[in-house]
């Protein structure tokens, strides 16, 4: 067998887009996952430290939004909000639970990496768990257990159509997970991770703990959508005492990745209309493999965790 042919790779990345394609599934996630998740509302306070937010005057994008998790936590506090995400099921599920936001939302079938935006429209751009979507996405795994595969190109492609909308002195902010049932985080040596760190972005770890309104609901919730793993690492941090009844804490833990972009803030101003996106160009095509200096290392778990992963998982039903 030639070791150099593709094997498939990873196949949760067909399952999430059957999953992203189910407006019941989306919906599902949405309600039992993520609703549930970050009951403290660390991101938007570590957001908050980072930028001001102003509910008159900041202007937000939420990229590879799936069901618009940070949106609705950040809608509160800005101006103006604009969803992205490449599945019309799961924005319509987003739509549908942004409830009455007291800022302006608007909704767009859009990838990130070609943003329906102006160039210097928006003082924050999020994208939360799709970045290693996308890295997966274009990650090759072979038979020998090497990989390859332009998933580096392809991530340094959004985080530049993130940069162009953003105006000067703008956030740009990256959340992935770092584990889910566990205090401490995980993945130091991810691939990805990496590779947003070279590419300038600090790094911060928060706690985004879900609460869940009793210990069954939590351990089903999470064989549903993450496998038996991350369930056997929550019965164990879970205290043997604790009444089945009681609210339930699982704890996780979440990367924050930022950067700012050069040049002074503007003052307040009124939020620009998205432009229309242009349809993404046909790359020319590059090696499969990878260096063997990258390509021979353990096989990564970035996506663990991820939207992909849940998704995946709420599939499979493992």
């Amino acid at each position: 067998m030639d070791c150099n042919v593709p094997v498939a790779t990873r196949s949760f990345r067909e399952k999430h887009q059957a999953v992203y394609a189910s407006e019941r599934d989306c919906a599902r996630y949405e309600a039992d996952l993520c609703q549930r998740q970050d009951h403290h509302n660390t991101i938007v306070d570590a957001i908050r430290e980072l930028v001001p937010l102003c509910s008159r005057s900041t202007s937000v994008a939420d990229v590879g939004a799936g069901t618009g998790k940070l949106a609705k936590r950040l809608a509160p506090y800005v101006a103006s909000v604009v969803v992205c995400d490449r599945s019309t099921e799961a924005l319509a599920v987003a739509r549908s639970t942004m409830g009455d936001a007291s800022c302006s939302v608007s909704f767009h079938q859009a990838d990130l990496r070609a943003l329906p935006m102006a160039d210097g429209s928006v003082d924050v751009v999020v994208a939360g768990w799709a970045i290693s979507y996308l890295k997966s996405e274009h990650e090759e795994w072979y038979a020998d257990g090497s990989s390859g595969g332009p998933w580096r190109r392809e991530v340094d492609t959004a985080l530049s159509e993130m940069d162009r909308v953003l105006a000067p002195g703008g956030l740009l902010a990256v959340l992935e997970t770092l584990g889910t049932a566990t205090d401490t985080p995980q993945r130091s040596g991810s691939w990805l991770y990496a590779h947003l760190r070279e590419a300038g972005l600090a790094q911060r770890v928060l706690r985004t703990d879900y609460r869940f309104p009793d210990r069954p609901t939590a351990m089903s919730t999470l064989l549903f959508f993450f496998g038996k793993g991350v369930v056997r690492r929550a019965e164990a941090l879970l205290s043997v005492g604790e009444t089945a009844d009681a609210p339930c804490i699982v704890p996780e833990c979440t990367g924050l990745w930022w950067r700012r972009k050069p040049g002074e803030a503007a003052g307040p101003r009124a939020p620009v209309p998205p432009a229309e996106a242009e349809p993404l160009a046909a790359e020319p095509s590059e090696p499969a493999r990878e260096p063997a200096s990258a390509s021979k290392r353990p096989r990564d778990e970035d996506a663990e965790g991820s939207l992909s992963n849940l998704c995946c998982k709420a599939t499979s039903g493992s």
